[in-house]
């Protein structure tokens, strides 16, 4: 039952946001959990994805920005963003060069949230409201 709420979610977020492609949930260790894609290998983008996370939450830790909330890529077709989803998981937002990236990090935010709810009543163990910064 969760993991079809959780597509659900994934899905929404796809329909809120005009230019979205793709979404994926998956572990902080990049293991994918579920995901809406297309053309995109998911287990690969899981996987890229945790380490792009990773990155982006040691250069906020040198910088001294505090806890690692989203890591965006924008490349010449369109944009990846990345975001924290507690201190266990992450949601990847595919989107292609038309996307509006501030209405994706608005609409995001509520999407991230209602993930990690999910993920808490799914996993025990799961929790934290962010990547903490190390």
């Amino acid at each position: 039952m969760t993991e079809d709420a959780l597509l659900a979610l994934l899905r929404a977020l796809r329909d809120r946001v005009v230019g979205v492609t793709d979404t994926a949930l998956a572990s902080r260790d990049g293991l994918i959990i579920t995901s809406d894609t297309a053309d995109i290998d998911p287990d690969n983008l899981a996987a890229l994805a945790a380490a792009s996370l990773g990155l982006a939450q040691r250069i906020c830790a040198e910088a001294g920005k505090g806890t690692l909330r989203e890591a965006t890529t924008r490349g010449s077709g369109g944009i990846v963003a990345v975001y924290a989803v507690g201190t266990s998981a992450l949601l990847v937002v595919v989107g292609d060069e038309g996307l509006d990236a501030t209405r994706l990090h608005r609409e995001s935010r509520p999407a991230v949230e209602a993930i990690e709810v999910l993920l808490r009543r799914g996993q025990p163990g799961f929790g934290g409201a962010g990547v903490a910064a190390s």
